[in-house]
């Protein structure tokens, strides 16, 4: 993996308005958020980004923004569902395949616990806000690979 990007979806409804938590759909601002980092991503994403997204309605709707502005290919995996696991998509996504770049758009605790391992971080030292993007890179340095923060970037920004 040479750069991993993961995207938390958007901000959504709660339980009491969608039902099932699958199902949640983003709220007004959830929708101007993913198009505010959508066109982040548009202008900064490598030409060859592979994009990952959950099956969540609410994640579905975040990368729907960036589909709208680019002819990024979306696969939707089970394995970014919301009750995945860290070491799941770390499994599927973490090669020595230096030429990729992943975008993930998924869950929090998921996407956060997996930043924390992937740098080295303490379980509870990252939250990922909603609609947020982290960008990491990994690089070999005398022989070791190195994975580095190299943005983070939320709406609000």
């Amino acid at each position: 993996m040479a750069n991993l990007i993961l995207w938390r979806h958007a901000e959504a409804e709660d339980h009491s308005k969608s039902g099932a938590d699958f199902d949640r759909v983003l709220t007004k601002t959830g929708h101007k958020d993913a198009a505010k980092m959508a066109k982040w991503l548009n202008q900064h994403l490598p030409a060859n980004t592979e994009a990952l997204c959950s099956p969540a309605v609410r994640c579905l709707q975040t990368v729907a923004a960036l589909q709208a502005l680019s002819s990024i290919n979306v696969e939707v995996v089970d394995y970014l569902s919301v009750d995945s696991t860290p070491e799941i998509i770390a499994s599927k996504v973490c090669n020595d395949d230096s030429s990729r770049t992943i975008l993930i758009i998924g869950h929090q605790p998921n996407l956060g616990t997996l930043i924390t391992k992937l740098l080295g971080m303490s379980e509870s030292a990252c939250a990922v806000k909603k609609g947020a993007v982290w960008w990491l890179r990994q690089r070999v340095n005398e022989g070791v690979m190195q994975t580095y923060l190299y943005a983070v970037k939320h709406p609000n920004l």
